[in-house]
């Protein structure tokens, strides 16, 4: 019986970890947006085991953080990161003296 429960638990922290990864990958949730586990939970009609697993599954894809006095907080997308990234490489190469701290030649 318990491997059975365990079995049927693990399909739901599928079950939201795919629908809460979608949503951060298609932008309806945003950087910056707090996920609470009572709400996620009662969306997805399952109990708090389910939502810490697909928690703690985010967290290793880097799509979400746990942040003090806040819970889990959605971060900022890596492609959003990685554009940051270009935009700052591209002026440094550009004008390095563009770029505080930069001692670029």
């Amino acid at each position: 019986m318990a491997a059975q429960q365990s079995s049927r638990e693990q399909t739901k922290a599928s079950r939201v970890h795919a629908s809460l990864r979608e949503a951060i990958l298609s932008g309806e949730l945003r950087p910056g947006d707090r996920l609470r586990q009572q709400e996620v939970a009662l969306r997805w009609h399952v109990s708090a085991t389910p939502v810490r697993e697909a928690f703690r599954r985010l967290e290793v894809e880097g799509l979400v953080a746990y942040a003090a006095n806040r819970g889990v907080v959605v971060r900022e997308r890596p492609e959003a990161s990685l554009a940051t990234l270009a935009q700052n490489w591209s002026a440094l190469v550009e004008d390095p003296q563009s770029v505080p701290g930069s001692d670029f030649p």
